[in-house]
């Protein structure tokens, strides 16, 4: 999962690649065509990949690139800036702990990718 995040963080840090994501996401809000175009054909065969490879399920597999990306995409787009490698490192000591765990969360506490509501 380490070189997954650092590989996501390379990979937004990218000229445009950080600026693309932010107006490609912007407009998916309101357009469920391009929603759908984003989950098939760029979110899933990343996320398949990881779900074959941590043998996690969909939905935890989802809350890994939530958390990843979003974090990752929200540095970029408050400092122009992609994320230092020093913070990478913190957001991957801080997002292993969670994933590692095969409950999917600290003993007494609910994952929040397992909540439906």
């Amino acid at each position: 999962m380490s070189s997954a995040i650092h590989w996501i963080a390379a990979k937004i840090a990218e000229p445009g690649v950080g600026d693309a994501f932010a107006g490609v996401f912007s407009d998916a809000v309101s357009d469920p065509a391009l929603r759908e175009i984003l989950s098939t054909r760029l979110q899933d065969p990343y996320r398949l990949a990881l779900q074959d490879a941590l043998g996690e399920p969909e939905n935890r597999v989802l809350f890994f690139i939530d958390v990843v990306v979003g974090t990752l995409l929200h540095r970029m787009g408050m400092t122009g800036e992609p994320m230092a490698d020093a913070d990478v490192a913190a957001l991957i000591e801080m997002v292993l702990p969670h994933f590692a765990d095969d409950a999917g969360a600290a003993p007494g506490h609910a994952s929040p990718a397992d909540d439906h509501s």
